[in-house]
């Protein structure tokens, strides 16, 4: 299409502007160059970046999982905290900045939300709700597997092969 979309230009803008910490709840996480970009500028800074999305066997959409995994290595390396929720499918859009601004809604991080699908999302400036939010997630990690660099890098060549064919079809996604 050609154009960003205001919700995308809203989630880069708040990791850019980060100071100290971004968490991102969300299902479907297929971050594009731009986003890796930002979030590889905020841990630059020192910004703690934890990223939560369901486990392959918690999700409505492994491929959508496996896909997302592709991009779990760099995430990992750049010191990207990961947590795979396995309770039941995380269906949450959340991204709370610096314990102050939310945006909660629809748009899932992948260029699908950004680009095709009509989205909806409310920005907040209230640091009580982003503080709800923040204990939700942290009572969400209770359920959830934090992934590690070296186990990642260490997972079966037939994951590996899965997450690499699933992301050749990202864009559409």
């Amino acid at each position: 299409t050609g154009s960003i979309s205001s919700v995308q230009i809203l989630y880069y803008l708040a990791i850019m502007a980060a100071r100290r910490e971004v968490i991102i709840q969300n299902p479907y996480l297929l971050p594009d160059n731009d986003a890796l970009h930002a979030i590889d500028s905020a841990v630059a800074r020192g910004v703690k970046v934890w990223i939560m999305v369901p486990s392959v066997e918690a999700t409505d959409n492994a491929i959508v999982q496996h896909a997302s995994h592709h991009r779990f290595g760099h995430l990992l390396k750049r010191g990207v905290r990961i947590w795979e929720y396995d309770k039941t499918l995380l269906h949450q859009k959340i991204m709370i900045v610096d314990g102050t601004w939310v945006s909660v809604g629809s748009t899932n991080f992948d260029a699908r939300s950004f680009e095709i699908n009509d989205e909806v999302n409310v920005g907040v400036v209230d640091p009580a709700i982003a503080g709800q939010l923040r204990a939700a997630f942290f009572e969400d990690m209770k359920s959830a597997r934090e992934r590690k660099l070296g186990e990642w890098a260490g997972r079966p060549l037939l994951h590996k092969l899965q997450d690499g064919l699933a992301y050749l079809a990202h864009e559409q996604m």
